[in-house]
């Protein structure tokens, strides 16, 4: 009766084990993570403030038609100290959080003006869902150039990833 009840235990306790090994591995398989698709994903440019310009005969900003990018055009004099202040607000329209990964200036390739910008970065700050960031493009005349013409354009592209 021992080796019985020895073997009956053993058996029980194989059962267990491999109910408790076969949970777990079924837990493993089904769990999986959610990656953000294009629509849940997406910041736009809304609003181009008030410009503020010094030194400056013409400033415009255009949003584009998709609302991913931005068109700056500049006519600066070459006085010292010209200078546009471009107010933008942009959205996160999407269903998820957003951070900033980058900025991409195109059409700076041998700028002789400086382009900053304040209130945004390239940082950890996550935009919510629904959540609005104003920040502002400053294109400045460096102090040692002379611009070779009087009128540039650029475009703005900033790409968003999950925050």
């Amino acid at each position: 009766m021992k080796k019985q009840s020895l073997f009956i235990v053993l058996i029980v306790l194989c059962i267990i084990t491999m109910a408790v090994g076969y949970s777990i591995f079924r837990t493993n398989i089904e769990v999986s993570g959610k990656t953000a698709e294009a629509k849940d994903l997406e910041v736009i440019f809304t609003n181009v403030g008030e410009i503020k310009q010094e030194g400056c005969t013409y400033a415009k900003a255009i949003i584009s038609e998709n609302k991913k990018k931005i068109t700056i055009s500049v006519e600066i004099s070459n006085q010292k100290g010209s200078f546009a202040n471009f107010p933008i607000t942009l959205k996160n329209v999407g269903l998820i959080p957003a951070k900033l990964r980058s900025i991409r200036q195109i059409g700076t390739s041998n700028f002789p003006l400086e382009v900053r910008y304040t209130g945004i970065g390239v940082t950890d700050l996550v935009l919510n869902p629904g959540d609005e960031q104003e920040f502002n493009v400053i294109v400045s005349l460096n102090d040692n150039t002379i611009p070779d013409k009087d009128s540039y354009k650029f475009y703005i592209d900033f790409d968003y990833i999950q925050g």
